[in-house]
């Protein structure tokens, strides 16, 4: 059997649309966005400047020898990989399992989630519990991206295009692990009476867990965006634009 008719085999179906879009987007996208953290965390440079610091450079402390990057980002990207949502996507745009659905995948002994490799991302929740924490991190980054303008990023008060980019990109990492369907389950997944309060924070998590796909993508690439521009402005390629 030649590849073709083998190809053929893997990718039947009967959908008249273009069901390969959407999986190649997401594909292309996913590892962009890897490949370009992964070359900005070794780099190790052009992550600071006047009151901004990169969202990849959460903890700006390394090395002479090691990048910054390298201590922090592990727990953002842990809690990436391990997502449900992450997990629907590098399945189907990467491991082909399926490709869309009613769309034939490539024959693969899968035993679920129970078997090593795969039983790795039930580590889902301590990502979120650290998550949590960076949450917190980028926050005061975005803050101080307004109210540290003097030198030695000493207080004042100023906007720049750099803030906008660093408060949109902290909002939708917020949203993103608001959704986040193990923060749902610890408020509401256990059984018995929740509780007013708890009732009423488990209600607006599940509305936000709706949007949980689009907040993963947006939060995505506000991460690349906001660090771009960071890196742009730190190197002297551009100048920053000061709003107020």
């Amino acid at each position: 059997m030649n590849f073709m008719e083998r190809s053929e085999r893997v990718f039947t179906t009967s959908r008249q649309d273009a069901w390969w879009a959407e999986t190649i987007v997401s594909a292309t996208v996913f590892i962009l966005a890897i490949i370009y953290s992964l070359i900005r965390a070794i780099e190790g440079k052009f992550f600071e400047w006047g009151p901004y610091i990169s969202p990849i450079y959460s903890i700006p402390f390394g090395t002479a020898w090691i990048s910054p990057a390298i201590f922090t980002l592990w727990v953002p990207a842990g809690y990436r990989i391990t997502c449900y949502f992450c997990r629907r996507v590098y399945y189907r745009s990467i491991f082909m399992d399926p490709p869309a659905c009613t769309v034939r995948e490539p024959k693969r002994e899968y035993k679920g989630e129970s078997a090593f490799p795969y039983i790795l991302l039930n580590i889902h929740r301590y990502f979120l519990y650290l998550v949590i924490i960076f949450v917190f991190i980028h926050w005061y980054h975005a803050l101080s991206s307004i109210f540290m303008w003097g030198e030695n990023r000493s207080f004042g008060f100023g906007i720049g295009l750099g803030s906008v980019f660093i408060i949109l990109d902290t909002v939708l990492l917020t949203l993103y692990v608001l959704s986040c369907h193990s923060l749902r389950y610890v408020f509401g997944g256990k059984e018995g009476f929740l509780g007013p309060t708890r009732y009423k924070i488990w209600e607006f998590l599940s509305r936000l867990n709706e949007n949980h796909g689009f907040f993963f993508w947006a939060s995505l690439l506000s991460v690349v965006v906001a660090d771009l521009y960071v890196r742009l402005v730190a190197s002297g390629t551009i100048n920053d634009i000061r709003i107020f």
